[in-house]
C-alpha cells in the first residue's frame, strides 16, 4: 500500500514538472494597467478623448485635495474632510460615467436616423461607401463629423480600418452592429443589407423609445436624491457659519465619528438610489 501511495506521489510529481516545463507562458496584464484600460475606454464612451486614462486619475486625486482642503476651511472637522476628499475622488468619475450616459443616448438616437439615410441611399442603387458620403453631407447632425471621417479615412486606409476606427471612437453597441454588417457585406457580398439595416433601425427606434421613457423617470428619482443629499450639508455648513458653538459637540472624536457615520449614511443613500434607478447598459459584445 505503502508504495502504491510513493508510486501515485512520484507520477504526479514528475506530471507536474512536466507541465510546468511544456505549457506556453501567458503574460498577464498588470493589474493597474488593466485598470487604467477600463478608464481609459469610459473616457472614450464619455467622448473625451483628448484626455488620457493617467491624466484623469491625477485630477481625480487633486480633486480629492481641493474638496478636502476647502471643507476642512469651512468646518474645520479631520474626520468630515477626509471623507469629503473621497467623495471629491469620485466626482470626476460620476461626472464621466453621467457623460457617456447622455451621449450613448444622443448617438444612438442620431444612429437611427443614419442608419435610415444608409439603408435609402443603398436602396437607390449607391454602393456602401457612397452612401457613407451621403449620409455625411446630409445625415443626422450629431454625426456628421464621424461619417465626414469615415468617408475621408476609406479613402485613405481602406473601408475595413476605416469603419474600425469610427466603431473605437462611438464606442457604441448600435455602431458596433452596424460596422460588422458593413464589414460582413464587404467581404461576402450579398444583397440584403438595406433589409439587415431597416430591421436594425426598426429594433433601436424601438429600444429608443423605451430609454426616453425609463430616463425620465430617472432624471426625477436622481433629482430627489441629490435634493435629499445635499440639504443635510448645506444645513450643517450653514449653521456652522452662523453659529460655531452650536455645533462644537462635534469637534471632539466621538462627536467626529458620528457625524462621520451620518455623511457614510447619507452616502450610501445617495448611491443606492442612484443604482435603483439605473439604465441597463447595452455591452459591446463585438469589440475583439
Amino acid at each position: 500500500m505503502l508504495a502504491l501511495v510513493f508510486s501515485l506521489m512520484l507520477g504526479a510529481g514528475v506530471y507536474l514538472l512536466y507541465d510546468g516545463l511544456t505549457r506556453p507562458r501567458v503574460v498577464r496584464e498588470a493589474a493597474p494597467k488593466q485598470r487604467l484600460g477600463r478608464v481609459r475606454e469610459m473616457l472614450i464612451e464619455a467622448g473625451v478623448h483628448d484626455v488620457s486614462a493617467g491624466a484623469f486619475v491625477l485630477f481625480s486625486v487633486a480633486s480629492a485635495l481641493i474638496a478636502g482642503t476647502l471643507m476642512q476651511l469651512i468646518l474645520g472637522w479631520p474626520l468630515v474632510s477626509a471623507l469629503s476628499a473621497a467623495l471629491g475622488l469620485i466626482l470626476p468619475y460620476v461626472y464621466v460615467s453621467q457623460r457617456a450616459e447622455r451621449r450613448r443616448a444622443v448617438v444612438q438616437g442620431a444612429l437611427v436616423d443614419a442608419i435610415t439615410h444608409l439603408r435609402d441611399g443603398i436602396r437607390t442603387g449607391l454602393s456602401v461607401q457612397e452612401a457613407l458620403v451621403g449620409v455625411a453631407r446630409s445625415g443626422p447632425e450629431a454625426l456628421r463629423n464621424e461619417f465626414t471621417a469615415l468617408a475621408r479615412e476609406t479613402r485613405l486606409i481602406g473601408f475595413e480600418p476605416a469603419l474600425t476606427a469610427t466603431r473605437d471612437r462611438l464606442a457604441d453597441p448600435v455602431f458596433d452592429v452596424v460596422g460588422a454588417t458593413l464589414m460582413l457585406n464587404d467581404r461576402l457580398g450579398g444583397r440584403n443589407v438595406s433589409q439587415v439595416l431597416d430591421h436594425l433601425a426598426d429594433a433601436t427606434r424601438a429600444q429608443q423609445r423605451i430609454q426616453e421613457e425609463l430616463r425620465a423617470y430617472q432624471s426625477r428619482n436622481v433629482l430627489s436624491a441629490r435634493i435629499v443629499a445635499l440639504v443635510p450639508a448645506a444645513v450643517l455648513i450653514a449653521i456652522r457659519q452662523i453659529n460655531p458653538e452650536y455645533l462644537s459637540i462635534f469637534d471632539d472624536l466621538t462627536g467626529q465619528l458620528i457625524l462621520g457615520g451620518c455623511v457614510i449614511s447619507v452616502a450610501i443613500g445617495y448611491v443606492g438610489m442612484l443604482w435603483m434607478t439605473r439604465l441597463p447598459g447595452q455591452r459591446r459584445v463585438l469589440v475583439e
